[in-house]
């Protein structure tokens, strides 16, 4: 299977790609499942009903957290220490996305080391991140002994399938978890990647 792990819909405030339309690029990349983890909602994976893993990624009080194979929506604001509470009740899975970007609402160093015993997945490529990030993002899944994640992070229709995660098939997020431990991270960098970290190397915020 090959799955990106870190994709938003129009659900997402900073996103107008509709839930459908990401559904059917996947699909035509021959990505799946697909996964929404789109910022403070599981509206557009919702919509999207058993064909989608349903993340959220969380602005808590000490920086952003993604929580995936989730049933509802975790409220923003919270501690880090809730928030990841709140992902394990429903029986879901904590990711760290993007840990070293300095662009980003990243969880700060603290919380990390604060939750870093129930941290399950580090996403250590995110498509929209430096290398240099991305490197210290691997370093920290190693130390911490977490399984390795990648998404494109894709905010747009091309950035799908820029970055994903070859895997065996799964059954459900434990299952999930112990087959990302032996998958494949894969990288194709699109024109529009390329231009974007052209522009962020002059300094250009991109959201």
């Amino acid at each position: 299977m090959r799955v990106d792990m870190h994709v938003h819909s129009s659900a997402s405030y900073d996103c107008s790609v509709a839930p459908e339309l990401v559904a059917q690029r996947c699909r035509s990349l021959g990505l799946g499942p697909v996964v929404l983890t789109d910022h403070g909602t599981v509206a557009g994976a919702r919509r999207l009903g058993r064909r989608c893993i349903r993340g959220e990624e969380i602005l808590t009080a000490d920086g952003d957290l993604i929580g995936l194979f989730l049933d509802d929506a975790i409220p923003e604001g919270l501690s880090a220490e809730e928030t990841v509470d709140r992902i394990k009740a429903q029986g879901g899975l904590v990711y760290l996305g993007h840990p070293y970007d300095e662009r980003r609402r990243r969880l700060s160093d603290r919380a990390v080391e604060r939750v870093a015993d129930r941290v399950d997945i580090v996403e250590v490529y995110n498509g929209r991140a430096d290398e240099r990030a991305n490197e210290r993002a691997r370093e920290l899944c190693e130390i911490l002994d977490a399984a390795a994640g990648a998404g494109s992070d894709a905010h747009t229709l091309p950035e799908i399938g820029s970055v994903y995660v070859e895997m065996a098939a799964f059954s459900a997020a434990e299952d999930f978890l112990e087959k990302l431990r032996d998958a494949r991270v894969v990288v194709h960098e699109s024109w529009l990647l390329m231009r974007m970290r052209r522009l962020m190397g002059r300094g250009v915020a991109l959201g």
